[in-house]
């Protein structure tokens, strides 16, 4: 049956799915549906479109029944995807091939005879990773729903250890999950995960043993109790608000993680529940006030759960039964929004925030945020996951839309756009992960000072982006993982024309310029730089004389005969802007504005 929430859920996640597949995938709504899906249901909740369409690119000829993966080093995981965009009932032999994929894509005959370059890639790393330890997580999400056969078949390998062997002979032993996901579900979960973002104030009460409580009043203004609590209390309170709790919270549930393999493994013994309120970390929240009356209900207005997410969730997949015999200790304060931030970083200890949660926090990067806004036309720069999904109403969209499409722009990419723009296109591609722990670390800010100068401004920042937009809409790159150095392709034709120094962004009014033309002068430079990429891959795999890994060669750590991969790339990029210009002649730099 479904219910008034599931039908907004639905309405909603339809809405989501038009506007994706009309930004990527020209109206292709079974495409919309896999990315949004896979980006719903991954263990990473941070994800951004552009890394969902590099992770769904294996969905090809050849793709073993595998349609997307992740390994997500945090949780320890290898998440296996797979996604039926009709409107059809899934059978159950179509789930039963998808079970079989991980001993597929570790065969390498059956690797060979694919013909797949991302299936070579996905069994080095599945090999890898499961002989690490890694459990393996696969998802099968159907636009339609599931026959009977096909619930029972995944039902009867929700949770099992599977012998796997590897490439080398070995049979190890693996943890795999079975999840099917059928269209209703797939939008319960995204609304279950935007509704994480939303700002709703939350009034709750907490029945407490009034023993087992203390308060603590300082004169700053800042109350707190100290309470160890029933974990049944925690999922009541968890269950009629769902994610709504971590508003305050830097990230989202980590489905997955290695911590919640640990608190769970904890609650499974009478022993463990006895202790956990001693072994768990407990929790932290903050309230706008709080009071608790002689029965020990504690009320809470506007109660935020900024540490104790994974807690949380985990608690909430146990029976009443287990709940019954667990403890769990909350410590309440009555915070500020800001001093609420400063809590949940010094208190995520047992799954330490990652580098990239603290962009929300950096001055820097809140002055771009509303530098973005005013610009003409306003741009929305998202510097905390999800909140162009899953905070802006439909009214506050418009002000950054014309007709489908969007002026919004994601953090991490922007990082990368701005890398290959100055000249670190082999850092964008691998060490993007630099830029934001250098975020917390004053001493250790060069490739954070190197992707967001102090000098350049958001008028200045718009090109490198729409660059990389048009780079990443073109779905035909002549070479994979050559798009960051396409870009620095680009950029270095339009600095030899305008005269323009090495290693800086262009003028306001110079950027502005070129960003209000770039449709009629992007084409022909993308040809230019993209068949450039493919050149000089091509040489450099001949001069090796082996066959060259093409990740590996646009990491750029690499000698071919005497020539760097930067030197094989401007030569061939030569060559191609001879060509063009004998083609063209002043036509090409016509294109371009005085």
């Amino acid at each position: 049956m479904t219910t008034r929430a599931d039908q907004r859920a639905l309405d909603e996640f339809l809405e989501h799915l038009n506007e994706l597949s009309e930004t990527w995938y020209e109206g292709d709504i079974s495409q919309a549906f896999r990315h949004a899906a896979f980006q719903t249901i991954a263990p990473d909740p941070n994800l951004s479109d552009e890394q969902v369409i590099e992770l769904t690119a294996i969905d090809q000829s050849g793709d073993l029944a595998i349609d997307g993966w992740f390994v997500d080093e945090q949780s320890e995981t290898v998440f296996l995807f797979q996604s039926m965009g009709g409107e059809t009932t899934v059978r159950e032999d179509k789930v039963a091939k998808f079970w079989e994929a991980p001993e597929e894509v570790l065969s390498p005959q059956r690797v060979v005879a694919s013909r797949n370059q991302l299936v070579g890639e996905l069994s080095v790393e599945l090999d890898a990773r499961i002989g690490e330890e890694y459990s393996i997580s696969m998802v099968f999400a159907s636009r339609g729903d599931f026959a009977p056969a096909a619930r029972r078949f995944a039902d009867s390998r929700r949770s099992r250890e599977r012998p796997l062997k590897r490439i080398s002979g070995e049979t190890v032993s693996c943890q795999c999950t079975l999840q099917l996901a059928d269209f209703t579900e797939v939008a319960r979960s995204f609304d279950d995960f935007r509704s994480g973002f939303r700002t709703d104030q939350i009034d709750v009460e907490l029945a407490v043993n009034r023993d087992w409580t203390y308060k603590v009043n300082q004169s700053e203004g800042m109350p707190s109790i100290h309470a160890t609590v029933p974990a049944s209390e925690i999922v009541r309170v968890f269950e009629s608000n769902r994610y709504k709790l971590f508003d305050l919270n830097p990230r989202g549930p980590l489905a997955n993680a290695k911590v919640n393999k640990n608190i769970s493994k904890t609650l499974d013994t009478s022993q463990g529940r006895a202790q956990f309120h001693l072994l768990n970390n407990g929790m932290c929240a903050t309230c706008d006030d709080f009071n608790i009356d002689e029965n020990g209900i504690i009320s809470v207005k506007n109660f935020q759960i900024v540490n104790g997410c994974q807690t949380t969730v985990t608690l909430s997949k146990r029976s009443q039964t287990e709940l019954s015999e667990t403890l769990v200790d909350l410590k309440l304060v009555v915070a500020s929004r800001d001093f609420a931030q400063n809590i949940a970083e010094a208190s995520n200890s047992q799954t330490a925030l990652r580098a990239k949660d603290f962009t929300s926090f950096e001055r820097q990067q809140l002055n771009l945020q509303h530098d973005f806004a005013r610009l003409q036309p306003p741009w929305y720069y998202e510097i905390k996951q999800g909140y162009w999904r899953f905070v802006l109403s439909g009214t506050e969209k418009a002000r950054f839309r014309t007709g489908r499409s969007k002026r919004h722009i994601e953090v991490q990419p922007l990082a990368q756009a701005s890398l290959a723009f100055i000249g670190y296109p082999s850092d964008a591609l691998d060490r993007v992960r630099y830029v934001f722990s250098g975020i917390r670390s004053p001493e250790d800010r060069l490739w954070y000072d190197r992707a967001f100068p102090q000098n350049v401004n958001a008028r200045q920042m718009i090109l490198p982006w729409i660059l990389l937009r048009d780079i990443l809409r073109q779905k035909n790159p002549a070479i994979r993982f050559s798009n960051f150095h396409t870009l620095w392709l680009i950029a270095r034709m339009l600095r030899e024309h305008y005269s323009a120094g090495e290693d800086q962004y262009f003028s306001s009014d110079l950027t502005d310029k070129l960003a209000n033309s770039v449709s009629s002068w992007f084409p022909d430079r993308y040809r230019i730089a993209n068949v450039s990429c493919l050149q000089a891959y091509r040489r450099a795999r001949n001069i090796s004389g082996e066959e060259l890994d093409v990740r590996d060669f646009f990491r750029g750590n690499r000698n071919y005969g005497g020539a760097t991969i930067t030197a094989l790339i401007m030569e061939a990029m030569r060559e191609e802007v001879e060509i063009a210009n004998s083609r063209f002649g002043e036509e090409l730099n016509e294109q371009l504005p005085t």
